[in-house]
């Protein structure tokens, strides 16, 4: 009897402890998780404060410092807020941002690599920025996601103070004051960039890309130089091509924004100069280049159709662009499509429908970016190409290579942080005119001019 007792205490024993050990491996998972988000948030804060800090106005007072600060740290924890809730739930993953699935089990398996010594995951030429960096963080803080999202809230809420500062220093503080909403408020720009996907930080080196030019364009400095370099190699990282487009509108705005052309051409070189340095002698984003230079007009004319056929929502998939004539052609019609598209009837799956509330704001936005592009030529003269020709560059070669409106109302957010300024300017004197408006209709009530409905 007692032996059998002693049995049952051993079995009770070794399963008490079992499901101890289980409690206190999830436990331990869990706090790995936690430590992980809060080391990136303590992290992604402390960026943040340092980034408002370089972006601060100088002349500035201490209300319009507070104001971007409360701005960025809001943006980061909206940001952050939304990202968990998405990864942490399978069915809205699956909904709105699939492939961090994917982005997740590379970067496992590179970390794996380097750990474990396993083999290493063919990765794409042009794309394998952010799988390197989400593999690093999982490197150091284990394979939590989490640690991706508060990475990512970050980089998104970087745009708060990068594009108030691209905006106050071409426009002034006023137009400045709508860039932070601007950042954070619109639909797509919110939603893409918080989730566990590249966009974040492809936004943040475009919007780094364009502060350094417009410094640049101010007056020249090696340190602006070295970032806005530094940029252009990342994104040739995530995002070949857009890379080597934004680089080349980046060159030449620079070389014909500014007013001494001379100088300006000069500038340019040093930027080609030291590009060259990053990518042919320090390897950074020259895979991504060479997938960008090595591909024609041929291979894009697949790719777009491949994309057209690949979900509901694809368009022009019986159109081929493979020569000169055809890609001239087709443009105007993807121009349209890319600008303005979906439509309502156009929206193909059930997944595009979250895209509406940013596809409507957009149309929204699209008289300011008009009028704020006609007054920043107005104020600017030829300093507006700083930012137009980059924004230009950018829009033709996602027009000519993007076929399904699933993935336009993602790249269209690229060329949004592009014209950030202009619509901020835009947006200010949409304001003035009707503050001006509702001045003088005061004025003509005090003096008892009645005015018609």
């Amino acid at each position: 009897m007692s032996l059998v007792a002693s049995r049952r205490g051993g079995v009770a024993r070794t399963a008490l402890a079992a499901a101890g050990a289980l409690f206190a491996g999830a436990l331990t998972v869990r706090m790995g998780q936690l430590a992980a988000l809060m080391t990136m948030s303590v992290l992604g804060v402390g960026g943040l404060l340092l980034l408002v800090q370089a972006c601060d106005d100088p002349s500035g007072d201490g209300g319009r410092h507070n104001r971007l600060v409360r701005w960025t740290l809001a943006a980061f924890a909206a940001h952050l807020a939304f990202g968990l809730v998405v990864t942490q739930s399978h069915a809205l993953t699956n909904y709105l941002g699939p492939d961090a699935l994917t982005y997740h089990q590379f970067a496992e398996a590179i970390a794996r690599h380097w750990t474990d010594g396993t083999s290493m995951p063919r990765l794409v030429g042009g794309k394998e920025g952010f799988y390197y960096l989400l593999a690093a963080l999982y490197w150091v803080f284990g394979s939590h996601m989490v640690a991706g999202v508060a990475l990512n809230a970050a980089l998104a809420a970087a745009l708060v103070p990068l594009a108030t500062d691209t905006t106050r220093r071409l426009f002034g503080p006023v137009p400045a004051r709508y860039a932070a909403p601007l950042m954070l408020l619109i639909p797509g720009l919110f939603m893409w960039s918080s989730q566990l996907l590249k966009e974040a930080a492809v936004l943040f080196c475009i919007a780094v890309v364009c502060n350094c030019a417009v410094r640049l364009n101010d007056r020249f400095a090696m340190g602006p130089v070295l970032v806005l370099v530094t940029g252009i190699a990342m994104l040739l990282t995530l995002r070949g091509p857009v890379g080597l487009v934004l680089g080349i509108g980046v060159v030449a705005g620079l070389a014909l924004g500014r007013k001494d052309v001379a100088s300006g051409i000069a500038g340019g070189i040093v930027v080609v100069g030291l590009m060259a340095g990053f990518v042919f002698v320090g390897g950074v984003g020259q895979s991504g280049y060479q997938g960008a230079v090595t591909s024609n007009l041929e291979d894009a004319s697949l790719t777009r159709q491949n994309l057209a056929l690949a979900a509901e929502s694809g368009f022009g998939a019986d159109i081929d662009t493979s020569t000169s004539g055809r890609a001239l052609v087709y443009l105007p019609v993807g121009l349209f499509n890319f600008t303005l598209g979906p439509f309502p009837w156009q929206g193909g799956a059930l997944r595009q429908l979250a895209a509406m509330p940013d596809v409507i704001v957009w149309w929204w936005l699209l008289p300011a970016l008009w009028g704020g592009y006609r007054e920043a030529r107005r104020r600017l003269g030829r300093g507006v190409l700083t930012i137009v020709l980059p924004a230009l560059a950018t829009w033709l070669l996602l027009a000519l290579v993007i076929s399904n409106f699933g993935i336009v109302i993602r790249e269209r957010e690229q060329l949004l942080v592009l014209v950030a300024p202009l619509l901020a300017l835009g947006l200010a004197r949409r304001a003035e005119r009707r503050a001006a408006v509702a001045a003088q209709s005061l004025a003509l009530r005090a003096q008892g001019v009645r005015l018609s409905p």
